[in-house]
């Protein structure tokens, strides 16, 4: 009987087209959770060996990582292996994973949980996942709820094309992407009924941004630009083809349009002087540090020839972003800012307000990703 029920159980849930794997808590170190599952059967892996199809309500697990491997408890029963995978019945089966031991809040995700041991022996914990539910928890979490149906199929399409551009991002972890904003955030993926982003997803369903060459177009994206996109070769050195500097008139009335902080002079000038050797003292060279003004977006502080990048003053004082004039008052410096993030690609303020404008999620594609295409193409990865 356990046989035919595993034969029927993976035999629907495997019928399913294209599927991901995503590193989860990337960045965080794990040595146990919880987890616990909210509808359904699941089939529970240890090592490739099956050890029971469980009726999931209630169920809890606790999984640690041990000098030795894993050790997976199941009320009480003990099982010592090298690695957990955990099948849902549906691909609507959701799980909750609770991290021990931690601050850490409680995550919901649907799809598989993979569960291996790293050589520092902490857990490497993997969401296996349709690409579809993997994109509806993306643009929540890039997102957030309440916007409007164009601007959520626009956040769609450009996390779609970036998961495809970027495979094999992860590959020596084992994975293909993780969690984290370098990535795309992924910091759940609720079970709840079918929502504004659910239909998004599924309306752009395999639609992509390509050049011309049918290459997946690079979708970056960040949450304002302060009126002008940046150009990638100020942020990271390189040009990216396809992407470059313009005035973006949609995101400057919003909450993250602008920014202002404050830092004590005593620390603006040490950091100058001890990471740059800035001659603080020379009175022409502290006006130059205390006075600068960026109306069009720069890459370097004051001047190229002084050496500066202003992402590393953007790392340095946890800026928003490097798009900021400074200016003298009392003992402090005050940094008056634009925007939020790194300022290539697409606006997501912008776009949300273009959205709002009656545009429609093509022409936002198009006027943030010049020179690319929107393509449909059928599910290439398993």
């Amino acid at each position: 009987m356990k046989k035919l029920l595993l034969f029927l159980f993976l035999n629907s849930y495997f019928g399913f087209s294209q599927k991901i794997m995503i590193g989860l808590f990337a960045d965080h170190t794990l040595r146990s959770v919880d987890i616990s599952f909210q509808n359904g059967l699941y089939i529970i892996f240890t090592d490739s060996t099956l050890q029971r199809i469980t009726d999931s309500s209630g169920t809890h697990l606790k999984i640690e990582a041990t000098e030795k491997g894993l050790r997976l408890n199941i009320a009480g029963v003990i099982y010592n292996c090298n690695s957990i995978k955990l099948i849902p019945e549906k691909v609507s089966n959701f799980f909750r994973i609770k991290p021990l031991n931690s601050n850490l809040k409680e995550r919901l995700y649907e799809g598989e949980l993979h569960v291996e041991k790293t050589e520092k022996n902490n857990l490497k914990i993997m969401n296996f996942i349709e690409m579809n539910d993997y994109l509806e928890g993306v643009v929540e979490s890039e997102a957030g709820r309440g916007q409007l149906f164009e601007y959520y199929k626009v956040q769609s399409i450009i996390s779609r094309t970036f998961a495809l551009r970027n495979w094999n991002k992860h590959d020596k972890d084992g994975f293909n992407l993780c969690d984290q904003v370098h990535c795309q955030a992924y910091l759940h993926k609720r079970n709840a009924p079918k929502n504004t982003i659910d239909s998004a997803v599924n309306a752009t369903s395999n639609f992509v941004l390509t050049y011309q060459d049918t290459s997946f177009a690079p979708t970056f994206f960040h949450a304002n630009c302060g009126g002008q996109i940046s150009d990638p070769e100020w942020v990271w050195n390189s040009s990216i083809g396809g992407l470059c500097t313009f005035n973006d008139p949609y995101c400057m009335n919003t909450k993250q349009g602008t920014w202002t902080k404050y830092i004590p002079l005593t620390v603006w000038k040490d950091y100058f002087k001890k990471t740059y050797d800035f001659p603080i003292e020379d009175s022409a060279y502290f006006s130059l540090l205390t006075n600068f003004k960026q109306d069009q977006r720069m890459s370097f502080f004051i001047h190229p020839q002084f050496g500066i990048p202003l992402r590393d003053i953007r790392e340095e004082f946890r800026l928003k972003s490097t798009y900021f004039s400074v200016k003298l008052e009392g003992n402090n410096v005050v940094l008056i800012g634009r925007g939020f993030g790194h300022g290539v690609g697409l606006c997501q303020d912008g776009a949300m307000q273009m959205a709002k404008s009656g545009y429609s999620s093509e022409e936002i594609l198009y006027f943030y990703y010049p020179n690319t295409r929107l393509r449909e193409q059928n599910p290439i990865r398993k």
